[in-house]
């Protein structure tokens, strides 16, 4: 008779009163109130919790009068054994800098007390040899080399990559191993996977496509078949380019496509094959417009945005496609403001190092930095054009 499994639990350890006496100790003597960011550190070193307050020392010390099992201070301070703070320029700075924190070192009291007030996803195209097209619930997807988004309508934006997806070729699967797709010897008898839209071609023409096993999309003709091996490597890479393209909202040929031919269908008679395509037309616009409307707003965050620190010092941070590229002080110079022309010249007007995209790591930050002038209109107002050359 096999022995019953025993299963311990395992309490995390938490520090003693008499440490949190000595933790307040040490942030009553050696925290001043300006604005930074502060960080909670388990018995192991690792990093539990990141914070930020305009207001640093107050802001910690809260945690000292936190009371009850529930409350959220109270729990983080339990199972805190050493404090780290470190100041910023700025309250904007502390919040930039706290998000980039959470980013490195992804604390657990941070992700477990993170509630979205709705649900979202996030489009994401996977990197490696054979790139694919998914839907995707966070914002540091491990496999994204580029993400967009969020869609607030998630069943939607599901439905719309899968449409998008089949009116490619692209995969969509979870698939992360798949072996390259085959690059033909002979161009010409090399059999094909068609989109589905070719379905109205000649039987024996249809019937030439490669009927590799394992892949039921492939066998349809809505997917090139890569995770079998299937499919011509140049013509799979030069979709992947336009669905980025499409994504990035530089590009709007699978709309074009599938209007010809959702056209030819019609033509052809094929009414179910028209209404299919159709259904599949309306999708691939809606997500073009939402990407569309997405980039807008990332050119629209380009600027430079003066802020004010403690004792009035001025701080200028240079934000491009809503990321910050650069923090420096205010010139009061005039080889200070030089300086900071040649910065801005550099910034601004030479090719985007992070691309035409907003990057996987900077997609949050994009929204903090939105964020922050929709709900501060005062700041909006101390943005201005970025200096270049040809102003």
């Amino acid at each position: 008779m096999a022995e019953p499994t025993v299963r311990l639990h395992v309490r995390p350890p938490q520090t003693t009163p008499a440490h949190r006496k000595q933790l307040r100790t040490l942030v009553r003597e050696g925290v001043e109130n300006r604005p930074g960011v502060y960080r909670m550190i388990g018995p192991t070193g690792t990093v539990i919790y990141v914070g930020q307050s305009r207001v640093l020392r107050t802001r910690l010390l809260s945690y000292f009068r936190a009371k009850g099992r529930r409350n959220k201070a109270a729990r983080i301070l339990r199972h805190a054994f050493h404090i780290e703070w470190e100041y910023t320029n700025t309250e904007f700075g502390a919040l930039l800098r706290e998000l980039r924190l959470i980013k490195q070192h992804r604390p657990h009291f941070n992700s477990m007390m993170v509630a979205d007030d709705w649900p979202r996803a996030y489009v994401a195209i996977t990197g490696g040899p054979v790139p694919g097209v998914r839907v995707v619930p966070r914002s540091d997807d491990p496999q994204a080399t580029a993400l967009f988004g969020p869609f607030r309508r998630v069943a939607q934006v599901r439905e719309a990559v899968r449409a998008l997806a089949e009116a490619t070729g692209l995969r969509d699967c979870l698939i992360d191993d798949v072996p390259p797709a085959r690059t033909p010897a002979r161009p010409r008898t090399q059999p094909r996977a068609l989109p589905l839209w070719f379905a109205s071609e000649s039987p024996e023409r249809a019937g030439s496509r490669s009927r590799a096993p394992g892949c039921l999309r492939h066998d349809l003709g809505t997917c090139a078949g890569p995770c079998v091996g299937a499919g011509d490597a140049t013509a799979y890479r030069d979709m992947a380019r336009t669905l980025r393209e499409f994504l990035e909202g530089r590009s709007d040929a699978p709309v074009r496509t599938l209007e010809g031919a959702m056209q030819a269908a019609s033509d052809a008679l094929a009414f179910e094959q028209a209404r299919v395509l159709r259904d599949r037309l309306a999708l691939v616009a809606w997500l073009h417009e939402r990407v569309q409307h997405f980039h807008a707003n990332v050119d629209r965050l380009t600027f430079a945005y003066q802020a004010t620190g403690p004792g009035d010092t001025e701080w200028v941070y240079l934000v491009r496609r809503g990321t910050v590229r650069a923090e420096v002080r205010a010139p009061r110079t005039a080889q200070q403001q030089q300086s900071l022309e040649e910065l801005q010249q550099r910034i601004f007007e030479g090719p985007d190092p992070q691309g035409a995209d907003i990057p996987t790591h900077d997609l949050d930050e994009f929204y903090l930095v939105a964020s922050w002038f929709r709900r501060r209109p005062l700041e909006k107002k101390r943005t201005r054009a970025p200096f270049t050359s040809r102003s």
